[in-house]
């Protein structure tokens, strides 16, 4: 089978990172992995020592660096075919042989550039299976002027074994722009070339690519090889939320910012489950975060309608990670270090 990199970024965040490694050991089962691990220098306590004791990742680079700058020293790196570039805040919740039918998806349909494999939110999977045409007419048009007669339409495409998924058609890239959390073959990266930071670190704080994302994705277009962007339509990972608004506890510098506490029941946030009921899927819609996540000793925040809750970013809890304690007055920070919040 063609080798899958499997490579996380790591950056300050022991409880997330170990479920995140943890769950992704005994969740994917699959003969030809390689695991790599990316470090930013993290300096919370046990954190380095526990990435030195898993002596089943096969590299760990610890190295001082921007966001692009770990993804671009991934797709350098990674010997796969195919490769999975994942955050330390995303659990895996399927354990099964999935992953081989990830892989045949790629293998049956060559227009497919990356499949996320993280859960949705209600909202989300409606707009993109019933589009508004008339209200999305720009992005139409952006569609129409890259692609021309290779217009691209959503469909569903499924495994010889029944693992289904949905492509999002002109509404989306067709490449996950921040690279994560999905797999697309290497190749693809390699031909889009490196991800580049247009904004200084001191403008953005919700943006962790610094507008590398966002040229990534202007790049694809300005390519003109119509690719189709793809999800499963039961996903088999998580955000990892810890935060009552809806969001998790993201670094910058040495401040994590947001609610962060280790997972009630260690190493995991959520309950793993089975991949038997994930073949030959017939609900009428992939299944949302709410329905397919449980959460393990805590409650997913969860708006009227059932949906989780999304907030990107909760600058009103700080913790300064070097001095190991809160910041009590969070808006003198925010004034200091120049972050701007949106």
């Amino acid at each position: 089978m063609p080798k899958v990199t499997i490579a996380i970024l790591s950056w300050n965040r022991l409880h997330y990172l170990r479920a995140t490694l943890e769950s992704a050991r005994h969740c994917i089962r699959y003969p030809n992995l390689e695991w790599i691990v990316v470090d930013n220098m993290s300096i919370e306590p046990g954190l380095r020592e526990y990435l030195d004791s898993a002596d089943w990742l096969e590299r760990v680079i610890y190295k001082k660096q921007t966001h692009a700058e770990a993804m671009n020293q991934v797709v350098a790196t990674a010997t796969g075919e195919y490769l999975i570039i994942w955050p330390e805040d995303v659990q895996f919740v399927i354990e099964g042989d999935w992953m081989a039918d990830v892989v045949e998806l790629f293998q049956n349909n060559a227009d497919i550039g990356s499949v996320c494999l993280d859960y949705m939110r209600k909202v989300t999977i409606n707009g993109l299976l019933r589009p508004q045409w008339i209200k999305n007419w720009r992005l139409i048009k952006k569609e129409i002027g890259s692609f021309g007669l290779g217009f691209r339409r959503g469909r569903e495409i499924c495994s010889s074994r029944g693992l289904k998924a949905f492509t999002f058609g002109w509404q989306k890239p067709g490449i996950c722009g921040s690279g994560i959390p999905s797999i697309t073959p290497t190749r693809v990266w390699r031909e889009l070339g490196p991800w580049r930071p247009t904004v200084s670190s001191g403008t953005q704080s919700v943006d962790s690519s610094l507008g590398a994302e966002e040229d990534m994705v202007y790049r694809f277009f300005d390519r003109g090889r119509p690719l189709q962007g793809a999800a499963l339509w039961t996903p088999v990972a998580a955000d990892i939320i810890t935060d009552p608004l809806g969001c998790k506890a993201k670094v910058r510098g040495n401040y994590r910012y947001g609610i962060y506490m280790p997972p009630p029941e260690p190493p995991y946030y959520y309950k793993i489950t089975s991949e038997n009921f994930i073949r030959h899927n017939s609900s009428l819609d992939p299944i949302n975060f709410t329905e397919g996540v449980t959460p393990l000793g805590f409650t997913i925040p969860c708006d009227v309608n059932g949906d989780r809750c999304k907030y990107h970013f909760n600058p009103s809890v700080i913790f300064d990670i070097a001095n190991d304690t809160e910041v009590r007055d969070p808006l003198r920070l925010v004034e200091s270090d120049g972050f701007v919040r949106s």
